[in-house]
Parts: C-alpha cells; structure tokens; sequence
C-alpha cells in the first residue's frame, strides 16, 4: 500500500487540486444563482429571457 501510494503521489496531488478547483467553482456558480448574477447580460430589457431572469422577479 504504502509502495503504491509513493509512486503516484504526484498523480493524486494532481487529482486533489483539480478536484479542489472543480469544487470551488460548483459553490461560486450555485452562489452567483442564489443571488441573481448569473443573468449573463448587462441589461435583461432586450434579453428574451428577461421575465424568466432572476434579477426581474419581485
């Protein structure tokens, strides 16, 4: 186990930061969702997804 786990530590280091990157952007996206910024335009008037945009209900 331990023979197996020092030949591939680099490839498991890799992995954990690719995974750690991966998340992080998961929670930013799902944060930007819950508040409204994830439109994607800067103004939603000519959007035609403007009713339907989350910064327009209220």
């Amino acid at each position: 186990m331990w023979s197996w786990l020092g030949q591939n530590i680099g490839w498991l280091l890799v992995l954990a930061g690719l995974i750690a990157v991966v998340a992080v952007l998961v929670v930013r996206l799902i944060r930007e969702r819950k508040t409204g910024k994830s439109c994607g335009c800067a103004g939603c008037a000519g959007c035609a997804y403007a009713k339907n945009c989350p910064s327009n209900r209220k």
